[in-house]
């Protein structure tokens, strides 16, 4: 990683007589520099350390990559899946991968792992463990390259989640047809439950103009003013416990450990527990918005 100058420009001064720049991942407005407003940034400091030598350089890095990290991360993200992601990351984006193709390969690692799950037996289940972990890892690479190359995109966005949604419901599946018996109709029930409520969720946010953000999506519960750190921060109250294990790091885990053990059924009853609970949640959620009036409505 190298600093990226940037040079404010001179009162009255000509295109021609304005320092080449390298190519930037952001946008960069030529502004004169006695503007109201204009803010003078040094391409010299990144993430907030100052880049002299390699050892800056690495530092600057590496404080780039941990600013990835929200305050509404799961403790999945935070203890699990972050401490591999980022490691994984700037590995991906030297050879140049962008969000989408790693959302691509993780939405595929996450089908192989419904395949080898439902295809059953302790080597394929073991596998489909190590490929769902595999596919949560590249589900935060994705993110993360999008922070640090500046590649956001709508499109990007609704893919990450809509692809994440489509494995979660497929792994569900999977795990009720390799435990075989009454488990594959719940299961499968499970699943359409879960799809209902995913399509309610995108409807919802795509209204506000933020179509795929799931995250913008306010159940009934939620006051209008909070915000996402405000949501999902690390509480011990009852609310964001049960919140805390119905999130994706958590449960994927949980499938993850589960077929590496070879032992199905909690991993099951768990998507169970969480496709059911939303579905209800769903249910509330649509008689509370029913009475809710039009102008309060904003993401529910």
């Amino acid at each position: 990683m190298s600093p990226r100058p940037s040079y404010p420009r001179r009162h009255g001064s000509a295109a021609a007589d304005r320092p080449a720049l390298p190519s930037l991942a952001i946008a960069v407005a030529y502004v004169d520099a006695a503007e109201p407003g204009a803010t003078p940034v040094a391409g010299d400091v990144i993430a907030g350390v100052t880049v002299t030598d390699a050892r800056s350089r690495r530092q600057a890095e590496r404080a780039l990559l941990q600013s990835c990290r929200r305050g509404y991360d799961g403790l999945g993200d935070t203890y699990v899946i972050r401490p591999v992601s980022l490691r994984l990351t700037p590995w991906l984006a030297r050879l140049g991968a962008t969000p989408n193709q790693v959302t691509i390969a993780n939405t595929v690692w996450g089908a192989l792992a419904c395949a080898l799950v439902a295809l059953g037996g302790r080597g394929p289940i073991a596998a489909g463990g190590a490929a769902i972990f595999v596919q949560i890892v590249l589900d935060s690479c994705d993110g993360e390259l999008a922070r640090i190359r500046y590649l956001y995109s709508d499109f990007g966005r609704l893919l990450d989640n809509a692809s994440d949604d489509v494995i979660d419901i497929g792994m569900t599946v999977a795990l009720g047809w390799a435990m075989g018996g009454w488990w594959w109709p719940v299961a499968l029930a499970a699943a359409v439950a879960r799809a209902s409520c995913a399509i309610m969720i995108f409807r919802a946010v795509a209204r506000i103009g933020k179509a795929g953000d799931v995250m913008a999506f306010r159940w009934f519960f939620d006051r209008a003013e909070a915000e996402r750190g405000d949501r999902f921060e690390h509480k011990l109250t009852p609310l964001a416990v049960v919140r805390s294990l119905a999130r994706r790091d958590a449960y994927v885990l949980v499938w993850a450990g589960c077929c590496l053990a070879g032992v199905l059924a909690p991993g099951l009853v768990l998507g169970l527990i969480v496709a059911f609970g939303y579905f209800g949640l769903s249910l509330a959620h649509r008689v509370v918005r029913a009475r809710t009036p039009a102008a309060a409505r904003a993401g529910m």
